[in-house]
C-alpha cells in the first residue's frame, strides 16, 4: 500500500470523526432547547396569572338591604279597633253578669260605639272628645233597654254636663223634667208627650253620666242594674 494511499485513509477517518462530533453536538443541544421551552413557557404563564390575580381589583360587593316593611292600612285599622274594643272593656261600668243579675234573663248585651246623641234628639258632639259607650239590651228583636254611659275626666264636668242636658230636655218643648234624686247622686226622669209607655231617666254618678231609655215594664230591672252602678 502507498504512503499516499495511507494518507487518504486517515484523513477520510478523520474528516469523518469531526463531522459526527459536530452533528452530534448540534442535535443534543437542539434537543434540550426543544426540551427546555416548554418549561420556560409554562413558568412564564404561570408568572402571568399570578400578576393578573394580584392586579385585577376584587368585585365590590354591597350588602344587601331588607326590602322595606309594606304597611297594611287595613291591618292597622284592625289594631285600632281592637284597642278600642279593649279601651271599652277597661271602661265599661255595665257588663253581661251584671244584666243577669239585675233580672234579665236571656237578654244580649250589645256594646256599640256612642254616635254623639242622647235620647237620638240631643247632640253632645263637644264631648266626643272623651269616652262614651252606648250598651243596648236584646230580648230575642225586642229591644229591651238602651243606656249611654258619658265617662268624663272629673265630678265637675259631669255635673256640668248633668245640668246642661236637663236644661235642653226642658226647653226642647217635648219633655215634662221631673228631678227626683232617686238614684245615684242625682237623677231626674223625663216623661215624652208621646212616648207614655217609655221611660227616660238621667242618672248622674260620680263622674259618669247614665242616660237610660227603656219600656215601662222594666223599670224594676232597671232599678236594679243602676243599684249596681
Amino acid at each position: 500500500m502507498s504512503k499516499l494511499t495511507i494518507f487518504f485513509i486517515i484523513a477520510t477517518v478523520l474528516i469523518v470523526s469531526v463531522t459526527g462530533t459536530i452533528l452530534g453536538y448540534k442535535y443534543f443541544t437542539a434537543e434540550d432547547e426543544i426540551v427546555e421551552k416548554p418549561l420556560i413557557v409554562a413558568k412564564t404563564e404561570e408568572i402571568k396569572e399570578e400578576i393578573k390575580e394580584e392586579i385585577t381589583p376584587e368585585p365590590k360587593t354591597t350588602p344587601t338591604e331588607p326590602p322595606p316593611a309594606v304597611i297594611d292600612p287595613f291591618a292597622m285599622m284592625e289594631e285600632i279597633n281592637d284597642d278600642k274594643v279593649e279601651l271599652k272593656e277597661i271602661l265599661a261600668g255595665i257588663d253581661e253578669k251584671m244584666i243577669l243579675q239585675a233580672g234579665f234573663k236571656d237578654t244580649f248585651l250589645e256594646v256599640e260605639e256612642f254616635d254623639g246623641f242622647v235620647f237620638n234628639d240631643f247632640n253632645m258632639a263637644e264631648y266626643n272628645d272623651d269616652d262614651h259607650i252606648l250598651y243596648i239590651l236584646l230580648f230575642g228583636e225586642e229591644e229591651s233597654a238602651r243606656i249611654t254611659e258619658l265617662i268624663f275626666p272629673s265630678n265637675e264636668i259631669s255635673n256640668e254636663v248633668y245640668a246642661s242636658l236637663k236644661a235642653k230636655m226642658e226647653q226642647s218643648g217635648y219633655f215634662d223634667v221631673n228631678e227626683t234624686n232617686q238614684y245615684g247622686e242625682n237623677s231626674y226622669f223625663a216623661n215624652h208627650d208621646t212616648e207614655k209607655n217609655n221611660v227616660f231617666l238621667v242618672v248622674k254618678i260620680r263622674e259618669r253620666l247614665y242616660t237610660l231609655h227603656y219600656p215601662a215594664k222594666n223599670h224594676n230591672k232597671i232599678k236594679n242594674l243602676i243599684n249596681q252602678l
